[in-house]
């Protein structure tokens, strides 16, 4: 998710706090928790400098594809500020960039991936890692990109480098070589010396000048050695050598040390002399313009000599750069928030970065990680720690231990195995303090709840003159029938059997208003979400009987096409009943234009290719507007007079809390709402 775009100097108030909690969530090297949020309010400058590492650059984006974090030094190369793109919609800023949404989408199905992207003249490596809720569910991903743009400038400087030189090697018309100093092995060889040996490659690499008869004795190169050492290179050396096809050559050398692939060699130049030996007359006359070649083909030596040592500068340079930054990753263990601990298989503790108050760092190393734990997490930790040392997969475990000040925390904890040379030589343990966290999402069920009941009473406030109709009826009738016996009785006419059948219509008329008030009261208490198997079908015929005398009274047909057969889901039937009810009044308010006889609603349960539960309310209102499928759930949104436009707002978040999805979809005629649940088995009951 790169590319540059214009600066923007808005930033989201709450983003050291969001960045912090990201930051604990998806990024191992960092490891951010609730301890950086100390930090960020303690001392802002420490974790901004950690983050404004120039060739780093992180980016936090929640499931739903919304920008939660932008951080790192390298957002000044895009153009960005840090915050800046914090609230935005990755696949709305990015609709143009196929790839990059793809991208998006597989990381957020939980994969982690790992790209090279390029932004104009820059070159990223970019990680893409998701993370996970407390159940496993991807919530989110990060993307860390490093800036790795003069890394790869260098590398191609190298390659370029290397090719002219072996350019410059392998075309050049005097025979040339390279050999080891020490030994004379053959290292390469170009095409003009093997032509003056007239022999092939195959033959002369790797043998020394010696088995090929290429210098007359040892010490005669020892000489040529010590004077290249000394003088920095040896020039115009006569001798004479026998080629591998037994003809005797006269040769003239020159040699310089050279730096190639990463070692020092010695460069030879051989000229073969034996016309000019022989002919000595034509020697001397060609003798000026040999001088002038040789020191042409000197200059060209020592030119290629200049480039590799110019290539050896960068390379440090780049040698050094990476100590820098070995040295910075080092400092952001030690300095992480996060207690980062190396373990061996029986628990003993290697390393741990942060000292626990009143313990010496000393005092530590050496002792059981299961000292400092809960006593009833033991067990399931050496299970873990185990698997670990067996297969190298990482393990999650959530477990309560002390903290730095000693004080009893509640910590997520990843454990990841340490490899060297193939083999595991520990477990690295990376605990995040998650009390806030967990206290937090117990916080939000208890206002989602709250929000939800408020939800219901509305409707029910809405209903609350047909609810009164419908109990008006059956009060009505027990009036009348009670009046009816009492004149019976008064006149001494009537027989204890004519009563009979007036008292048991009473008592029908007085459970029918029974069940509406349970029902009513039922649907509008204030409880805790309880969560259980439920039979959707059973669901949905409780939700119609709630609406029974507003579908009569606007004249709606219904039709249901239920599953023959159970179909359960776990999660809490007040809040499934609410989400029902509030579409099946969306659906009659959008049919209050349509004549009668054309106002009709179908609802339909089963179960879909993919084997979750589906439920469907199809009306033949008005429909919905095009582009109107993702603004009906925002909140406040309303197409009606007197509506608050939370009910589809509430019905989604209620939906998505029992791991389902509510899809619109405009019809021909009239608009459907499409229910997804995930199908429960057996008897598990799990939390949402």
């Amino acid at each position: 998710m790169l590319r540059r775009c214009p600066v923007n100097h808005n930033q989201s108030p709450d983003h050291n706090r969001l960045s912090s909690r990201i930051l604990s969530k998806t990024f191992p090297e960092l490891q951010s928790g609730e301890l950086l949020q100390n930090i960020f309010d303690s001392d802002h400058q420490l974790l901004r400098k950690i983050l404004s590492i120039p060739p780093l650059i992180i980016w936090a984006v929640d499931r739903h594809g919304i920008v939660t974090l932008s951080e790192g030094g390298g957002l000044n190369h895009l153009g960005f500020l840090p915050g800046e793109w914090v609230g935005k919609s990755i696949f709305k800023e990015y609709a143009d960039d196929p790839e990059l949404i793809e991208i998006f989408r597989r990381t957020l199905n939980g994969e982690e991936l790992q790209r090279r992207r390029t932004a104009g003249a820059l070159v990223f490596d970019v990680e893409y890692s998701p993370f996970f809720d407390g159940q496993g569910h991807v919530d989110g991903f990060l993307s860390v990109a490093i800036d790795i743009t003069e890394k790869v400038a260098s590398q191609e400087e190298l390659r370029l480098s290397e090719e002219r030189f072996s350019k410059i090697f392998q075309f050049n018309p005097i025979a040339m070589c390279i050999t080891e100093i020490d030994t004379g092995v053959f290292i390469e060889v170009n095409e003009k010396f093997l032509t003056a040996l007239q022999c092939n490659r195959e033959y002369i690499l790797g043998k020394s000048a010696f088995d090929i008869g290429f210098w007359p004795s040892k010490e005669s190169r020892r000489e040529m050695i010590e004077k290249v050492q000394k003088e920095g290179t040896a020039r115009e050396l006569y001798f004479d050598f026998i080629i591998p096809n037994g003809t005797r050559l006269c040769t003239m050398l020159s040699a310089v040390q050279i730096y190639f692939r990463g070692e020092t060699f010695l460069l030879s130049c051989v000229k073969d002399v034996t016309r000019e030996q022989s002919a000595l007359e034509e020697l001397e006359k060609l003798n000026e313009n040999l001088e002038a070649r040789v020191a042409s083909r000197t200059a060209e030596l020592e030119h290629a000599h200049a480039i590799l040592n110019e290539e050896y500068t960068k390379r440090n340079r780049l040698y050094n750069a990476l100590q820098q930054t070995e040295a910075k990753w080092r400092s952001l263990v030690t300095n992480a928030p996060d207690t980062i601990l190396t373990l061996d298989q029986a628990g003993c503790i290697l390393f741990i970065n942060h000292q626990i108050e009143a313990v010496n760092m000393d005092d530590i190393i050496g002792t059981s990680i299961f000292s400092y734990m809960n006593q009833s997490h033991i067990h399931k930790a050496r299970e873990k720690l185990q698997k670990v040392f067996d297969s190298g997969k990482t393990q999650l475990m959530e477990t309560e231990g002390l903290n730095t000040e000693g004080k009893k925390t509640l910590y997520s904890c990843r454990i990841s195995a340490m490899v060297s040379e193939e083999k595991i030589i520990a477990a690295m343990v990376i605990a995040t303090d998650i009390t806030q966290q967990k206290q937090a999402e117990q916080e939000l069920v208890r206002r989602r709840a709250e929000l939800a009941h408020l939800s219901r009473l509305s409707t029910m406030g809405e209903l609350a003159a047909e609810l009164s109709h419908e109990l008006n009826q059956p009060l009505a009738a027990i009036n009348n029938y009670t009046n009816g016996c009492i004149r019976r009785i008064q006149s001494g006419t009537t027989t204890l059997d004519n009563l009979i059948e007036p008292l048991e219509e009473m008592s029908r008329q007085a459970q029918r208003a029974s069940e509406t008030i349970k029902r009513l009261r039922r649907h509008v208490q204030k409880s805790e979400v309880e969560q259980k198997i439920l039979d959707i079908n059973a669901v949905i015929q409780n939700s119609i009987a709630l609406l029974e005398h507003e579908i009569q009274r606007n004249a709606v047909t219904l039709q249901m096409e239920l599953s023959p057969g159970p179909l359960r889901i776990i999660g809490d039937a007040i809040q499934i009943e609410q989400v029902l009810v509030n579409l099946l009044l969306n659906a009659f308010e959008a049919m209050s234009e349509q004549p009668p006889e054309e106002r009709k609603v179908l609802i339909q349960s089963d179960q879909d290719q993919t084997g979750n539960l589906m439920i469907s309310v199809t009306d033949s209102g008005i429909g919905l507007k095009k582009g109107q499928e993702k603004s009906i759930f925002e909140t406040f949104y309303t197409t009606k007079q007197k509506g608050l436009g939370v009910g589809l707002a509430i019905s989604q978040t209620i939906v998505e809390a029992h791991g389902g999805k509510l899809t619109p979809r405009r019809n021909k005629q009239g608009a459907s709402f499409i229910l997804t649940f995930p199908v429960a088995h057996g008897d598990r009951i799990s939390v949402i």
